[in-house]
């Protein structure tokens, strides 16, 4: 392998180490977005979170312990 070869073949795989990492950033960042947004619409309704947590604790109970 000669000089030339061996660093056109380390540039190759350096710039595509750098694109891949860089996708997976912006995947990152995408997923952050979104989890955020997420956030804020169960921030924005917190009335409606409480009284679907007490439905769900009662939909959760047993029958027998129903009764």
């Amino acid at each position: 392998m000669t000089d030339s070869s061996y660093i056109w073949e380390t540039f190759d795989s350096l710039f595509k180490t750098v694109h891949r990492q860089g996708r997976r950033m912006e995947e990152l960042e995408a997923r952050v977005i979104e989890l955020e947004r997420h956030l804020q619409e169960r921030s924005a309704f917190p009335a409606q979170q409480q009284s679907s947590r007490q439905f769900e604790q009662v939909s959760e109970m047993p029958t027998e312990r129903a009764a």
